[in-house]
């Protein structure tokens, strides 16, 4: 069977450029000219000539073109839904607009009304869950040491990252606008729990770099490996399975 051919791509011509047509078209171009020019087909400069020859006006008739389901204030109710679930999908948001109003949308159109609307589906932030008295803590060690200056150069700072072996972690998607990266409604939070997995641990200072890579798996143990470094402090034992003594 023969392969099935794709839908042309079709641009919608700008007034400047409509403009520059008929502007060359009166300087005296011939239409294969000012198609080479413009870089548009022969055939489109013939036709926006045309209507300039014979209605006096470039613009493209109100009415052309495939009409919106959706309205203006429709757009805006299905904004406030996307924000209020901000994990569901466009096939959920889809199911929900129908139920809601009665009118069938697919599930594209819901996405191209978000995408208009600035509203992008984006990998979640994750953190673990932090209570008042964690962020109290974590505000007042800042506040100690935020006047140290050569201090910092005696510190080695230690983090790790999980890779997961068990589930696709980006399979949950937000959506958000641009810049609403850490906002809490836009965060999902996790415990770590022991699932199949590899923690990769590694620590930096001023001067040195230290890097080691721990295998956490179902079946076999969590392997500790110490690290001393006489003349330099580890403030924090961040790193699940390798404790950094000094």
């Amino acid at each position: 069977m023969p392969r099935r051919r794709k839908g042309a791509k079709f641009e919608q011509i700008s007034e400047f450029e409509r403009g520059r047509i008929v502007g060359l078209r009166e300087a005296g171009l011939s239409y294969r000219a000012v198609a080479a020019r413009v870089q548009r087909n022969s055939s489109t400069i013939m036709r926006v000539s045309k209507q300039w020859t014979d209605e006096g006006r470039t613009a493209r008739k109100s009415g052309s073109g495939p009409r919106n389901v959706t309205s203006a204030p429709d757009d805006r109710r299905l904004v406030r839904m996307a924000q209020t679930d901000r994990t569901a999908s466009s096939s959920k948001l889809a199911a929900q607009w129908s139920t809601a109003t009665g009118v069938s949308v697919c599930a594209s159109s819901i996405q191209r009304r978000l995408l208009q609307r600035g509203l992008r589906a984006r990998i979640p932030l994750y953190r673990i869950p932090l209570t008042q008295n964690h962020r109290h803590l974590r505000l007042q060690w800042a506040n100690v040491h935020r006047s140290w200056r050569a201090d910092w150069l005696q510190l080695v700072f230690s983090d790790d990252s999980r890779f997961n072996l068990w589930h696709h972690d980006g399979r949950i998607r937000i959506r958000r606008y641009a810049g609403e990266r850490h906002i809490p409604e836009c965060i999902i939070e996790r415990h770590s729990r022991r699932t199949p997995g590899v923690m990769d641990w590694g620590a930096i200072s001023w001067t040195i770099t230290i890097a080691t890579n721990c295998g956490q798996f179902e079946q076999y143990p969590i392997h500790k490996r110490s690290f001393t470094a006489p003349s330099y402090s580890f403030p924090a034992r961040s790193a699940r399975g390798c404790i950094p003594t000094g």
